[in-house]
């Protein structure tokens, strides 16, 4: 049986291609997965702008005489999830890199699938260019009677190369299949946790070095507390984070185990006073080095969550600058509680920012020697915010700050 392929590209951040598989059953065609290191991310999803290309298309269907084709729930999230995984790598290999229809065998719903298709798009903000640019490309393809089904997913990567990722998955199944339209669309905007399966080889296959890809993570603090867990990110070749690096598929290793030692899942924990480097490693690319400064602290017992044990000891004005607040997050069913104590603070100021690494701007402050709880009713949570604080001593007239608290999470 022969495989036919149809591969069109568009330069600039407006590119386009379409690959086709003949009649050869979804599935054949995929290779063995070798996943190397997963990365999750947030994106925001416009299935409004991608239900409206699928209207589109089916006009054209209308005209050719074609029945029109069918979005059911799981086809969409496959084109959802394949668009965002193009802002990771913009091509029919998938990050980890099997084929695109590997996708399809992700889903249960999906087993009958008999022919399938994809064709892709980034750089388009609006349906309409979209769908015009796969009509003029690829219009045998939308017209093929052979596609029954199709799924359109549509996701925005604020800040990335292109913004903006489109997927159109096509498929053919047998006359009695019988899964039901997709649902009611969710709201412009919505945000969607992603997790992204990458191979080594995908960083070559990207770019001809695979330095244009790097870890990065801050420097740990271990002055006020006794163990912490690295955030450690995965960057690409335009210096845009790509997401969230899961631990167990690193690797770590201690400078000198004697000031600090760490865990295969990545947790540092303090042994003595001093500084040594930690080396984290993943499989394709540059090993990363991070400080680890230690201190003598006065707590004990481990965080392995990266909390701090701040209150532990008096706060004055010289030892407040080496404290880490720890900001607690409780969502009840009307209002999520911000709260946060350090024993001898003269008062808190609250920061907030729409990402975890951005820049954070000032919200409130509260001068209380008291816990402070912030409560964010839920018409204020309206998109994902993240949220740290810093306590503050005030000492002859000047405030000293702490340090800044690790970033919480709160999203509607």
């Amino acid at each position: 049986m022969k495989t036919s392929r149809i591969l069109r590209s568009l330069t600039a951040v407006m590119l386009l291609c379409c690959l086709l598989l003949g009649s050869i059953p979804t599935g054949m065609a995929a290779t063995k997965k070798t996943t190397d290191m997963t990365v999750s991310f947030t994106a925001q999803t416009y299935q409004n702008r991608a239900r409206e290309v699928l209207k589109e298309l089916n006009k054209i269907r209308k005209e050719e005489s074609l029945p029109e084709l069918i979005m059911t729930d799981d086809l969409e999230d496959a084109a959802i999830q394949r668009a965002a995984e193009l802002f990771v790598l913009f091509d029919h290999y998938r990050p980890d890199m099997t084929e695109y229809d590997t996708i399809i065998d992700e889903f249960e719903s999906m087993a009958e699938c008999t022919v399938s298709t994809e064709c892709i798009a980034a750089g388009f903000t609006k349906a309409e260019e979209t769908y015009l640019e796969w009509t003029e490309t690829s219009y045998d393809v939308i017209t093929d009677p052979d596609f029954t089904h199709a799924g359109v997913g549509c996701v925005y990567m604020k800040g990335s190369e292109n913004e903006y990722y489109w997927t159109l998955l096509l498929a053919g199944f047998p006359e009695d299949y019988d899964e039901k339209a997709a649902g009611k669309v969710t709201k412009a905007g919505a945000n969607k946790s992603i997790k992204v399966e990458i191979g080594k080889t995908m960083y070559t296959h990207a770019d001809n070095s695979h330095k244009a890809f790097e870890l990065r993570c801050s420097d740990i603090n271990l002055k006020s507390k006794t163990s912490a867990k690295p955030t450690v990110n995965l960057y690409d070749k335009y210096d845009v984070k790509i997401g969230k690096c899961e631990l167990e598929d690193l690797k770590f290793k201690s400078s000198n185990t004697k000031i600090f030692t760490v865990s295969a899942e990545g947790e540092v924990k303090r042994k003595k006073s001093g500084t040594g480097t930690l080396t984290i490693t993943a499989p394709g690319l540059e090993a990363l080095k991070v400080t680890v400064t230690c201190g003598s602290g006065t707590s004990s017992g481990s965080s392995s969550s990266g909390s701090s044990n701040s209150n532990a000891t008096a706060v004055t004005a010289t030892t407040i600058k080496e404290r880490e607040p720890e900001l607690a997050v409780t969502e009840y069913s009307k209002y999520t509680k911000l709260s946060v104590y350090v024993k001898g603070a003269s008062g808190y100021v609250l920061y907030r920012s729409t990402s975890k690494t951005g820049t954070y701007s000032k919200v409130d402050e509260q001068a209380t020697t008291k816990r402070w709880d912030y409560k964010l009713m839920d018409e204020d949570i309206t998109k994902t915010y993240y949220y740290k604080v810093r306590a503050y001593k005030n000492s002859n007239g000047k405030r000293v700050y702490s340090e800044y608290s690790d970033p919480v999470k709160v999203a509607p």
